[in-house]
């Protein structure tokens, strides 16, 4: 949340009504108005006292004081705005690294601990005869002790599901939970990743997500069972690991008015426990960003790990087929990308170090263009 040049403020990435930023700014003002004209009030009751004047001089000193904190107030509401929606905006940050559950076990243990220190509290009032000002002090100690203690002990455990809290809920450099869409686990990389440490954090599978794995894998289809039971396959040897994060989450039930695909579902709980949404699926990417959501799409991070190229560098690969004009070869890089040899086809089975021409960028990946050395090689020899 943050004020804009024309008066708006953003609010997760978007623009806040213009009107409820300007009733904000009234009520900063007029609370800064206030309490500025309240301090100089007991400023100039403190100095009248102090030197008494006489006649008419009391009531000027008294306006005088007034209209220098009217002054103060306005100076100050400014600052005092700003102040207020950076610390809102700082809050927005920490409450995304923590899931809503617990928060609101933190919440509950809070009242608890002020529900104990008004018991210990009592016995002072009512048996000790502890004069007030003690007694709100000793209160208010016990509610700063007491409160902190029921956050850290209630937080780490959700009262509405009764799963641990792990400590990495609490650091300030806690790792993004992120929930895994049924494109990643049927695809199987996601399995080598998490086995080598490269996703860190919480790892949760919605139970719709198995459902569609299992409807997948009961599938008449031969080629669709096999994907189905490979995205079993994975998510079963992801919870084998002994270290491993990996949560089975039951979704509630869509209500009246909510979407009921799966996809708009992922989507919304990615949002509502502040996380990123892993997925191969090209459409759902886009849609999650335009919710705001943040997604990782292994597809996209495949194709950045491929290895560089550079038009004149040379590479042995193998021919493995003709291509679709004459005489060119198909080769295959270990990452998969397509190489089209130039006069290759008579190189197919074999070996054969070629001469990077040219890469093309398209839609499915990398296409790069080359032409056999050994050939050009045979041929400047002729030339000689």
């Amino acid at each position: 949340m943050r004020g804009g040049a024309d008066g708006t403020i953003e609010q997760n990435g978007r623009a806040a009504p213009k009107g409820r930023f300007r009733m904000f700014s009234f009520i900063v003002k007029a609370i800064c108005l206030g309490a500025g004209m309240s301090v100089f009030y007991a400023l100039a009751m403190l100095f009248n006292k102090a030197f008494n004047p006489e006649g008419p001089l009391w009531t000027y000193n008294m306006f005088g004081f007034l209209f220098a904190g009217l002054l103060f107030g306005i100076l100050m509401s400014p600052y005092a705005e700003k102040w207020l929606l950076n610390f809102h905006r700082q809050v927005l940050r920490s409450m995304q690294r923590v899931s809503p559950h617990a928060m609101a076990s933190g919440f509950a243990g809070l009242m608890m601990g002020f529900f104990f220190a008004m018991l210990l509290t009592a016995p002072f009032w009512y048996f000790l005869k502890m004069p007030a000002a003690a007694g709100v002090a000793v209160f208010l100690v016990l509610c700063v002790v007491l409160g902190y203690l029921g956050v850290l002990i209630f937080s780490r455990v959700s009262l509405w599901g009764g799963n641990v809290v792990g400590p990495m809920a609490f650091r300030a450099d806690a790792a993004l939970p992120k929930v895994l869409d049924t494109s990643v686990l049927i695809d199987g990389r996601i399995l080598e990743l998490y086995m080598a440490g490269f996703l860190e954090g919480k790892l949760f599978v919605p139970d719709m997500v198995i459902a569609e794995l299992q409807g997948i894998a009961d599938d008449s289809d031969s080629g669709r069972r096999k994907r189905g039971r490979r995205g079993l396959d994975v998510l079963t040897k992801m919870k084998e690991k002994e270290d491993g994060e990996v949560e089975i989450v039951d979704l509630p039930s869509p209500r009246a008015g909510e979407p009921t695909a799966v996809d708009a579902r992922l989507v919304n709980y990615a949002k509502s426990i502040g996380g990123a949404l892993v997925t191969n699926d090209f459409n759902l990417t886009k849609v999650a960003k335009l919710r705001g959501v943040r997604c990782i799409n292994l597809n996209v991070l495949s194709n950045s790990m491929r290895k560089t190229l550079l038009p004149g560098e040379r590479v042995d690969v193998s021919v493995v087929k003709t291509g679709k004009e004459h005489g060119q070869g198909i080769a295959y890089l270990d990452d998969g990308t397509m190489i089209v040899v130039e006069s290759g086809d008579r190189f197919i089975g074999d070996s054969v170090t070629v001469e990077i021409s040219s890469i093309m960028q398209t839609v499915a990946g990398r296409l790069i263009f080359a032409r056999a050395t050994e050939g050009r090689d045979d041929d400047e020899d002729d030339a000689r």
